[in-house]
């Protein structure tokens, strides 16, 4: 990716040397253009990013810059924050970098939504008019008490993230439709079989032992006895616990993860447990109000993979995202990427 930064002296000298050549170069000089925010920021290829657009989400850095500065170097926010330099880096220019790094990611993807005829127009002048046609009609929809989804007003960064959404899942889908038309059964399933397992696989069902104890100064001590005697000694917990002495709970429970509610934190938190061990294995020891908790899993049934034509779409779709990020990253990397010095310079976050 070329980056071009290009001075005032350094553009008015060309300009004075070679006026009679049309120079490939973006070439802008800061002047104004009437227009309140509508300078050129950067270019990518043949588009403009301006001012208003880089800035509307310069503006939403300022938590994550502050949060990253100060996980890096201790630093709290102050008056100072924006202009001082720490073991040298800059916040400004942080916060700057990764609205580049954001935004030309943002456009190559644009790009190509425009290319494949997603959409007609990238700029963001555009997007503002989408914006305000969006939220009149949303308001219009309140005024004679018809249902609408989502927000009553769409923010400006709300709707930009949800309207690129929405088209980059509309580029996807069409390249898919693209992609069935031309690839064979016999394809599609090499893909299946390569991606079932990430992608496919239906889990597993689980048995395990809760065992329970009431947490005093030795509590831990037997739980750590009662894992070691059943590897060594080749015995069930209850034989443990009963060679022990000691007051400890085992029950045998049963979990599969499709009969979990939503808010079942513990099932998904043991799902994703087991799913990582093997039989047998124990947990770590864990405290829960007055008592220490360990599980064993005792059984992994696997439930297979989901049938190859109930998934033939979903893995066209996967396959073209694929695809797709390895397109954006090729473009994003043979971009050419020419930056407005004077006006990159002068943005701040307020």
């Amino acid at each position: 990716m070329k980056l071009h930064i290009l001075t005032r002296n350094r553009v008015i000298g060309i300009i004075c040397l070679l006026a009679a050549i049309t120079i490939g170069l973006f070439i802008s000089l800061g002047m104004s253009s009437g227009e309140e925010n509508n300078e050129v920021v950067f270019t990518i290829d043949t588009y403009e990013v301006k001012e208003a657009e880089f800035n509307a989400i310069l503006q939403e850095k300022k938590a994550l810059t502050t949060s990253y500065f100060k996980q890096t170097y201790n630093v709290d926010y102050s008056e100072n924050f924006w202009t001082t330099t720490y073991e040298g880096e800059n916040p400004l220019e942080y916060a700057k970098q990764q609205v580049m790094d954001q935004l030309l990611l943002l456009k190559i993807e644009q790009i190509l939504m425009k290319e494949n005829e997603i959409v007609s127009d990238i700029s963001y002048d555009s997007f503002l008019k989408n914006l305000e046609i969006e939220n009149i009609d949303r308001q219009n929809k309140i005024k004679n008490n018809e249902p609408i989804y989502g927000p009553k007003v769409y923010g400006t960064l709300e709707y930009y993230s949800y309207l690129h959404s929405i088209n980059y899942q509309k580029l996807v889908d069409k390249l898919t439709q693209e992609a069935l038309a031309v690839l064979s059964d016999d394809a599609i399933q090499q893909m299946y079989e390569e991606m079932k397992q990430l992608y496919f696989h239906k889990g597993y069902n689980f048995k395990y032992e809760k065992i329970t104890i009431v947490n005093d100064i030795n509590s831990k001590e037997i739980l750590e006895k009662v894992q070691q005697l059943t590897a060594t000694k080749d015995i069930s917990v209850e034989q443990a616990v009963a060679s022990l002495a000691a007051t400890v709970q085992v029950e045998e429970l049963a979990l599969n993860i499709n009969e979990a509610s939503k808010d079942d934190t513990l099932s998904y938190y043991l799902n994703e447990l087991f799913t990582d061990s093997n039989e047998g294995d124990f947990n770590e020891i864990d405290t829960k109000g007055n008592e220490l908790v360990m599980y064993r899993l005792l059984e992994k049934q696997d439930k297979g993979f989901e049938k190859f034509d109930d998934v033939k779409s979903a893995v066209i779709q996967i396959h073209v995202k694929g695809q797709l990020e390895q397109k954006v990253s090729q473009r994003l990397s043979q971009a050419n990427v020419q930056i407005n010095e004077n006006i990159y310079n002068k943005l701040v976050i307020e």
